[in-house]
């Protein structure tokens, strides 16, 4: 068992892989959706299926060049609201009067160009870092290498729930997108009072098993990996995801830290 502060991380190469590989797993599941299928509710519940899409299609244009990067970043969030949610609902404006046909076609268009640039460029964005109020301060560098996968990925699945779908996944990509949410599982457990060592196990293809804490696990958690990332991207509720999840050892003091933890998506 691994502990999950000694997840490697990505570097260039690998970012550009996993971005690729993601990007085209992405389109590869919008191509097989009916026309029924893009008004179905989602867990992200302000967003229907068609929703998700201009969303990626407004991401991955914020990557093509550093005029769009700049006019998406600079939009300010409203009282109570993240960030990522206001640059969010300015794609969403922007492609309001767009098909999910016309969708695809600039997602097709300019998904590598982002990729590669997140991948290879921006190299003096990627030195900066902001205030978040989820992590303290988020690295634009992990934004383009990390995050910007991870969405992508988790609004496949968030597709796959919403259509009926069978969520593809494997050890090799699925699983590594999966060990650097839990490298950042792991810093957010750092940060939470009071977290206890905890052994976790989640299970299926993308699954592992990894060490959150120091010291001997004095608590062990067992949950599916899809499940599980439900719940920590925030589209569960503690109360739901307890239903799904197998605990033991410090149950009460492990069930106070899991309240608490929601890392980046």
């Amino acid at each position: 068992m691994q502990n999950a502060d000694t997840i490697p991380y990505t570097a260039a190469a690998e970012a550009h892989q996993l971005l690729t590989a993601e990007l085209q797993n992405f389109i590869g599941l919008m191509e097989t959706l009916q026309p029924a299928d893009w008004s179905q509710p989602t867990m992200c519940t302000e967003w229907d299926v068609r929703d998700i899409l201009a969303h990626q299609a407004g991401g991955y244009a914020a990557g093509a060049g550093y005029l769009e990067l700049l006019r998406q970043f600079r939009r300010l969030p409203s009282d109570g609201q993240l960030p990522e949610d206001a640059t969010n609902a300015l794609q969403l404006q922007d492609r309001a009067g767009r098909t999910p046909e016309e969708l695809l076609a600039e997602l097709r268009a300019t998904g590598p160009r982002a990729a590669h640039n997140w991948a290879y460029r921006f190299w003096l964005l990627k030195q900066v870092s902001i205030p978040h109020p989820v992590v303290g301060r988020l690295s634009l560098k992990h934004l383009m290498w990390v995050i910007h996968s991870r969405d992508t990925w988790m609004h496949r699945l968030d597709v796959c729930r919403a259509t009926g779908r069978e969520f593809a996944q494997n050890a090799q990509h699925d699983g590594r997108i999966v060990a650097l949410v839990m490298r950042d599982v792991a810093a957010a457990w750092g940060r939470i009072p009071g977290a206890p060592p905890l052994a976790v196990e989640l299970t299926g293809p993308a699954g592992g098993q990894w060490q959150l804490g120091a010291g001997e696990p004095q608590a062990r958690l067992a949950m599916d990996v899809l499940e599980f990332n439900i719940f920590a991207s925030g589209r569960a509720t503690f109360e739901s995801a307890r239903r799904q999840v197998q605990i033991s050892g410090q149950v009460a003091a492990l069930e106070r830290a899991l309240e608490k933890l929601i890392v980046l998506y």
